[in-house]
């Protein structure tokens, strides 16, 4: 596996869309997209602050060009996201929405875990990145979701997703849980409670775990 993501990295670093692209697609003849996602596409996007640090003037041009190249990836990796479900064989009848708050806008962890609660069996709607609070509210009035899952990448937009998540205990359209992940919480796992969630999941395998063993 270090083999691959070596690989798939040093495409990254030539910003070559096209071989990074066909590299990743041509892995899932080989490795589940589960895989694919948790040991080669986020490490390696998170690998382009390791390369250039926070401070550094390429580093944002960088990231959105490297993220530009992941997003297309999981996107077109939906077919096999659909295959390994079929291969879990779970099936709930649960609605979840996934989506970042209000002024986070990096949403390929929120894209990723979507596809993961699917696999899981979960009825998953994708919202994405920067949700307001208002526009979520409408998505719960039609869509009625048991659970909401917000993914935070910045430590600094957990303001906002304390007030999402207080907004939604006022809400009367949702009665659920609240699903919290992201990189913002790996410094400060604890702080999840603090702003109000239900549950921290951050791997594919606490996903399963929580469908199977959950609050279902």
């Amino acid at each position: 596996m270090n083999n691959y993501y070596d690989k798939f990295v040093e495409l990254l670093k030539k910003e070559d869309k096209e071989e990074s692209f066909k590299f990743a697609m041509g892995l899932l003849k080989e490795i589940s997209v589960i895989e694919l996602y948790e040991n080669i596409l986020a490490p390696s996007l998170n690998s382009v602050i390791d390369e250039f640090g926070n401070d550094s003037k390429e580093l944002i041009w960088r990231e959105h060009v490297r993220s530009g190249i992941i997003k297309t990836i999981v996107e077109n990796s939906y077919s096999f996201v659909l295959k390994e479900r079929e291969n879990f064989g779970i099936k709930h009848e649960e609605n979840i929405i996934v989506l970042c708050p209000k002024f986070e806008e990096h949403e390929i962890g929120a894209r990723m875990a979507a596809d993961f609660f699917t696999i899981a069996g979960f009825n998953t709607t994708h919202i994405g990145a920067n949700t307001p609070g208002d526009t979520l509210s409408l998505a719960v009035e039609h869509l009625k979701p048991k659970y909401i899952s917000i993914s935070v990448a910045n430590y600094y937009n957990l303001i906002e997703a304390k007030r999402a998540i207080d907004k939604l205990r006022e809400d009367e359209n949702f009665t659920g849980e609240i699903i919290l992940g992201g990189h913002a919480f790996i410094a400060d796992p604890a702080v999840y409670k603090r702003i109000g969630g239900d549950h921290l999941l951050f791997s594919f395998n606490e996903i399963l775990k929580f469908s199977m063993e959950g609050s279902i």
